[in-house]
């Protein structure tokens, strides 16, 4: 009841969601000419403004044409590909000067010194950056080898999924979130096929991660090690991938379900988890509230919850139970999502409803492959070649199927 009434209160426009750090300075946004501070998010690349990347930034200096402030709070940042992919391989721009960054690394916790300009159709505290230069890393020794340890370990698996052709781009985007190197066709496929939770972060991707972590950490120790070992594969995860909105509520969601089961308590009913899993997550990340990915994620969820069993005796008894269940939880998820998706995309998907019957597993299988296929080719590199292959013909299977699905 507490989650619902928020909800009312939060969507129905009686209260103002107010940013956790807004942004603060002495010297107003069109005069703003340079600002100092740190990454605080992974950038995101965009439509906007050409090929661009979005992120957030955390600002501590700001200076006008003759003027300067400190400064707090975050403001959203327009990034050109080429200052972004400057690392990135098979996207190297060597005639990038100095001055624009040149081998510029910028991922969450870059402290920077950049040149901006207002963003003034992205509205107020957005920028786009036309010249950065490196700082070093936030944090206080320890803290900033962390923060550069993250950034390079991204780098380096992309790296990897690269050399691995169209195949490890979707890889890449399946275990990171990062959607360079993906087909932007495959991409719109995924939307219009109703199969865009397959490509968001969420409890898909941390329940894989969770589960091979829990069978090996149960066959060594025992059950407790095996629940701590699961929290700790689920903890690394979300530190690499990133904090999403989807991906957030997966995790708030092992990681009370791991509190529960160290102190042998009763497992919550559904409902209630996501209930308060919603409350917690409104208080920690507010700005979160009126993302598409945290809507979608929650609302689907919930029509799952109440939907599901219904449906389950609607569609022919005659059916597998496995088919039945996963037929009647995407029609309740379709049916819960629909107002959002009119609003956000402009049309409903209902052949998602079929096509994760078939896509689900396959992705599943995909995900586990390309995980253990990473290892053996860190362990055995003459490996890489035979199994680049292989995950390339169930690239070519997925695509195809998705590309039938959106009706292209």
């Amino acid at each position: 009841m507490s989650a619902l009434i928020l909800a009312v209160f939060f969507y129905s426009g009686i209260t103002k969601i107010r940013e956790k750090n807004p942004f603060q300075s002495l010297i107003p946004q069109e005069e703003i000419y340079n600002i100092e501070g740190y990454i605080s998010s992974n950038p995101v690349k965009t439509a906007f403004y050409g090929s661009s990347y979005r992120a957030v930034f955390t600002a501590e200096k700001v200076w006008g044409k003759s003027s300067f402030s400190s400064a707090r709070g975050e403001v959203l940042l327009y990034f050109s590909a080429e200052l972004v992919e400057s690392y990135y391989p098979g996207k190297l721009y060597s005639s990038l000067s100095a001055s624009h960054g040149k081998g510029l690394l910028i991922e969450n916790g870059a402290k920077l010194f950049l040149s901006v300009k207002p963003a003034k159709k992205m509205g107020e505290n957005a920028f786009i950056v036309s010249e950065a230069k490196a700082l070093g890393w936030q944090g206080k020794n320890f803290g900033k080898k962390i923060f550069r340890f993250r950034a390079l370990c991204r780098l380096q698996f992309k790296r990897l999924m690269y050399a691995w052709g169209k195949a490890g781009g979707l890889l890449l985007a399946l275990l990171t979130g990062s959607r360079e190197y993906t087909e932007k066709s495959l991409s719109d496929a995924f939307r219009d096929s109703g199969l865009s939770h397959i490509l968001a972060l969420s409890g898909m991707h941390l329940g894989l991660f969770g589960s091979i972590a829990r069978f090996f950490g149960k066959k060594a120790r025992g059950r407790n090690f095996g629940d701590g070992l699961e929290l700790g594969a689920v903890c690394f995860f979300v530190w690499f991938a990133g904090i999403s909105p989807s991906l957030f509520r997966a995790f708030l969601t092992a990681l009370i379900l791991y509190l529960n089961s160290l102190f042998r308590m009763n497992r919550p009913d559904s409902l209630s988890l996501l209930s308060l899993c919603f409350i917690i997550h409104s208080l920690i990340f507010p700005g979160h509230i009126h993302e598409a990915a945290f809507t979608l994620s929650y609302s689907s969820l919930a029509g799952i919850i109440l939907f599901s069993k219904p449906f389950r005796k609607i569609y022919p008894a005659f059916l597998p139970h496995r088919i039945r269940l996963s037929v009647s939880d995407s029609t309740a998820a379709q049916l819960a999502t629909a107002g959002v998706s009119v609003r956000i995309f402009g049309k409903i998907m209902p052949q998602g409803i079929i096509a994760s019957l078939f896509l689900s597993p396959l992705v599943v299988f995909f995900l586990y492959f390309g995980l253990f296929a990473v290892i053996i080719c860190l362990l055995l590199p003459f490996l890489s070649g035979p199994i680049s292959a292989i995950m390339n013909e169930l690239y070519l299977l997925i695509s195809r199927l998705v590309l039938f699905f959106s009706f292209k």
